[in-house]
């Protein structure tokens, strides 16, 4: 099963309105198997809570469940999701509440691919670098992947966005920092060797500019630890 791990918080309450459009925008997955939708929450509102489970109900019935990191933080959340759904899904894809699917995306090809163990994590946001980032192309269920070269300069090549990843490669990574801002956690997570190896870019399904997922909003979420001293 294909279960997506949705990162959320109400911390700033700007970021309530990110989630409800990131929760609307996941009507335009499709996948010829069921999909599974996890609300990974950090401390919010028990009301606002219930207002996501009611919309991932509507979305995916009674495929829903959740985990309240209690304001551990980014990493937190992730570590309760993945603890959670890997008694459930092989695939997984986390998604940060401020990015919306623009347009239909067909995980099949994605799930593919990982299943036949050609990659271990498939990025699907956008392609950034600020150093060189090599990668060479490879074959797979009939289309061309970049496979991206883990000894690459460049920091990123996991990167904390939308991506469809196995159970497997989560586990390898390990558990993420807690307590500490999300780009400090994405940045440490991105040095890992064992995060660097396995991902890929689905070239012939997205631009690697993007195009598919967009980043919405500009407020970012705020540690729990942050938000009593504000």
């Amino acid at each position: 099963m294909i279960a997506i791990a949705l990162l959320t918080c109400d911390r700033p309450p700007e970021r309530k309105q990110y989630a409800r459009r990131c929760l609307a925008s996941l009507r335009n997955l499709r996948a010829d198997e069921p999909l599974w939708l996890h609300i990974a929450d950090d401390g919010s509102d028990p009301a606002w809570r219930e207002e996501l489970m009611e919309k991932a109900g509507e979305i995916c019935g009674e495929r829903v469940s959740l985990t309240d990191a209690g304001g551990s933080g980014y990493g937190g959340s992730y570590n309760l999701a993945t603890q959670a759904l890997h008694q459930t899904a092989d695939l997984i894809l986390p998604l940060e509440d401020d990015w919306e699917l623009v347009r239909e995306l067909d995980l099949d090809p994605i799930a593919g691919v990982l299943r036949d163990g050609l990659f271990g994590c498939v990025r699907m946001g956008y392609i950034g670098f600020t150093q060189e980032l090599r990668a060479k192309f490879l074959s797979g269920r009939g289309l061309l992947w970049l496979a991206l070269d883990p000894a690459s300069d460049e920091p990123h090549v996991f990167a904390g966005g939308p991506r469809l990843e196995t159970a497997e490669y989560e586990r390898a990574v390990g558990p993420w920092l807690e307590h500490e801002p999300a780009g400090v956690t994405e940045f440490e997570v991105a040095h890992r060797p064992a995060a660097r190896i396995g991902v890929a870019w689905p070239v012939d399904l997205i631009h690697p500019s993007g195009g598919t997922f967009a980043h919405i909003g500009s407020e970012q979420a705020v540690l729990a630890e942050q938000a009593v001293t504000a």
